[in-house]
Parts: structure tokens; C-alpha cells; sequence
């Protein structure tokens, strides 16, 4: 019997004892065989604690906007796996997909390789076959020892560093920023749209040969009235834009156009700040309006997962009346609800997946970490949306939900499943 798309899943989450495994040395070795580790004529190489899935959509937009095919890898998905894998914004389909892993597990022999590593195998031998112009990979986890880090690439960006994925890439920024800035390539630009990053960042990407270019000494970028003033280095010197404000982080915006810039691949100014204007990312900020009792409710559905990601949250955000959150075992789960914009209602809810807290187990992070306002637990997401849904009065409030990927991909899920197509 053939295999499905979910079987594949399925199979792959059983060949590899570890969920993660950092490290180049058996993922290479099959990526040679199908030889894949040049996908396209230009690769973009996107890693960073957050921003990688905004800064990945607008490098593709603008190169889309100069006419170019564009193949996206990115990770994770918010409802359906092929959305990893993408070519001029088109999913990757089940049949090609299934094809891609059978080609991967081919060649494989005995190697074991983790779900992950799996999977990029599969989205660089799809694109291999696919004559693309350009491909934007986005790292997975770290940077120096992930999968996507085996390509050929012409230039890499780090969007951000912060405390993140602390088991596997060390306890402090320093240690962070070695590890991120390990995708710098000898002879290629490294991109760093982090203000003020650690020594570690700049010494690892010269000791690997990469030619450092930083915001805030090469490019910059402030909000200026109701737009942005960019400044940004080309081969003619220094540039300055006026561009229309965003819908993604605007550091991520200044990061991508610089990257571009330095490969002579930027469009004018008038088609950036068209695609600037209009780029938009599922679960990055992403407003809904959900038609309730005398008008709507608005939510925010964010997949912030650590602090440096709550804290833009809390910048960008206000008058938000209160959020769903269900979060994963190893993040802050205290500092980062700090970090959250002021509210009135918390509603705890349970994920039942890998590393997944209970509701209950969410508010002893709280307790012990000093947040003592009362809260509402859940089992799951749906649980908390569909009890927040029916209660009075609530027309005209806006509630966040996130705390990870699989918090944001629950309530869409159910929100489209049980409740129509939120407007958004």
C-alpha cells in the first residue's frame, strides 16, 4: 500500500531516537548522493532567534517581484506540513512531496536521520529538480550544526539573537551568537540585523572567513512619522530610503534588503516599498476578526516562543483585554509573559504534543517565577477559544493567543473548523 503523507510523518518520526540531533556529518553524506547541496543558483541562507520565517518571505517577495522562481524552505509549519516547502508561494504538493521523500530514503542506506533532517533532504532534492532562479532556506535551530547549514550558500543572514533553545545551543547570548553566526561562509557576506550583538558574533563569522556587515554600522533602519527611514550599504556607498511602514518587523525588513542589496539583487525603491507595504506572514502579529454577539472580536495570534519574541509583542501591542497561552516545557515561561502587553484575563491551556505543558503545570512556571494574577485553565486551546467565545460582551475586545507554533496552529485549526473563516 502506497503511503500517505501522514504515514511518511508517521515513519519519520520513528528512524531517529532523538527529536534533535545537532550535527553536519550524516546528513552531508546523504545530501551528496542526491546531490542537492546547491538547490538553486543563488541561496540564501536565514538563520536568527526570531524573525527567520518575516525576513525569509520578504527576501522571497522581492525576489519574485524582479520575475525570478523562488523556492522557500522554512520551519515549523502552522497547519499542514507542505507549507515548509514552497515555490513562488505555492505549497509543495502531496504527490511531489511524497516523490521527495521517497528519493531521500533511497539513498539513505543505513543512516539515521532525525524528522528534521528528513525533511530538509527532501525540500532540497525537490528543489534541485524544480529550475529555480533562487531559494531562501531558513535554519532550523541554531545555525553551525543544523541540517539546512550543509548548503552551498552565497550569502546568510542572522535576523536576531536572543535566549532561546538554551539545552542545545548553550546559556548565554555569547554562546548563542557563536552557534548562529556558524552559517557564515568564506568569501560570503554575513547579514546581522541584531543591534548591538555579541563579540562572539562578528569573531565567528571572520573566523570562518565571512565578510561581517552589521545594523547599526553598515545599515540601519528607525520608524519615522508613519513609515521607515532605512539607510543601507551598496556598491555605489551609502543609501537612504524612506519606505511605507510594515506589517513584519521592520530590523527584519532592514536585514533582508540589505542582504539583497550586496548580492545586486534589489529592486527599485518603488517596487520594495510596494512588496515592503504588503508582506504579511501567518502567525507572525496576524489579525482576525471573529464575528461575535453585536459586532466582532479581534485576536492577535502570535508563535513567540521566548522573550526577545514576547518583548516586540509588548512594544507593538495595547489594549488588550486578554490571551490564551499554551507554551512548551523548556521556555521562560514567567519572564515571558512578563514581557506581554498589560491584560486583564489569562487563559492557561494545555498542548498535548512533544515537550507540550498542562495548564496546570503553566501556571506553576507563573507562580514560581512571582505572576500572581488570577488565571482560567484549560485542557487545550480550543477548550479555552470556545469558552471565550461564549461570553457576553464581547464585541469590541482583542485578545492575544500564542506562546508557540502549536498554540497558534490549534486555534486556527478550530477557529476555521468550528467556528467559519475568521475575516483577516
Amino acid at each position: 500500500m502506497k503511503r500517505t503523507v501522514s504515514d511518511w510523518l508517521e515513519y519519520l518520526e520513528s528512524l531517529h531516537p532523538s527529536e534533535i540531533e545537532l550535527g553536519l556529518e550524516r546528513i552531508r553524506g546523504v545530501a551528496e548522493r542526491l546531490n542537492c547541496l546547491k538547490p538553486a543558483p543563488l541561496v540564501i541562507l536565514v538563520a536568527g532567534t526570531n524573525g527567520k520565517g518575516t525576513s525569509s518571505a520578504l527576501l522571497a517577495n522581492l525576489l519574485r517581484a524582479q520575475g525570478m522562481t523562488v523556492g522557500v524552505y522554512s520551519s515549523p509549519h502552522i497547519q499542514r506540513y507542505n507549507e515548509r516547502v514552497q515555490i513562488n508561494g505555492e505549497q509543495i504538493s502531496d504527490a511531489e512531496l511524497l516523490h521527495s521523500f521517497e528519493q531521500v530514503e533511497a539513498v539513505r542506506g543505513d543512516v539515521g536521520l532525525t524528522y528534521f533532517e528528513f525533511g530538509t533532504l527532501a525540500a532540497l532534492s525537490y528543489f534541485q529538480h524544480q529550475a529555480l532562479d533562487a531559494c531562501v532556506l531558513e535554519i532550523g535551530l541554531g545555525g553551525r550544526l543544523d541540517a539546512v547549514n550543509i548548503v552551498a550558500a552565497d550569502i546568510s543572514l542572522v535576523t536576531s539573537i536572543g535566549l532561546d533553545h538554551q539545552a542545545w545551543l548553550g546559556d548565554t547570548v555569547d554562546q548563542i551568537a557563536f552557534e548562529k553566526c556558524g552559517v557564515a561562509r568564506s568569501g560570503k557576506y554575513l547579514v546581522c540585523g541584531q543591534e548591538n550583538p555579541p563579540h562572539t558574533a562578528k569573531q565567528q563569522t571572520e573566523a570562518l572567513g565571512g565578510q561581517w556587515c552589521g545594523r547599526g554600522q553598515h545599515f540601519d533602519i528607525v520608524e519615522q512619522g508613519d513609515g521607515l527611514l532605512l539607510s543601507f550599504m551598496t556598491d555605489q556607498g551609502q543609501a537612504e530610503w524612506h519606505l511605507p511602514a510594515a506589517k513584519i518587523p521592520y530590523h527584519n525588513v532592514a536585514t533582508a534588503i540589505q542582504a539583497l542589496a550586496l548580492l545586486g539583487r534589489l529592486p527599485n525603491r518603488a517596487v520594495v516599498a510596494e512588496v515592503v507595504a504588503n508582506t504579511a506572514v501567518p502567525g507572525r502579529l496576524q489579525q482576525l476578526e471573529v464575528p461575535v454577539s453585536g459586532g466582532v472580536l479581534q485576536l492577535t495570534l502570535d508563535v513567540a516562543h521566548n522573550q526577545q519574541a514576547a518583548a516586540y509583542i509588548g512594544q507593538r501591542l495595547s489594549g488588550v483585554n486578554g490571551a490564551i497561552i499554551a507554551m512548551l516545557e523548556d521556555k521562560p515561561v514567567a519572564e515571558l509573559v512578563a514581557a506581554l502587553p498589560d491584560m486583564a484575563h489569562y487563559r492557561l491551556a494545555g498542548l498535548d504534543c512533544w515537550r507540550g505543558l498542562s495548564a496546570g503545570q503553566l501556571q506553576q512556571r507563573l507562580q514560581q517565577g512571582g505572576f500572581c494574577q488570577p488565571v482560567e485553565k484549560f485542557d487545550t486551546v480550543a477548550a479555552a477559544l470556545d469558552d471565550l467565545l461564549q461570553q457576553p460582551d464581547l464585541a469590541g475586545q482583542h485578545w492575544l493567543i500564542g506562546g508557540s507554533f502549536y498554540t497558534v496552529e490549534a486555534a486556527l485549526n478550530h477557529l476555521a473548523l468550528n467556528h467559519g473563516q475568521p475575516r483577516g
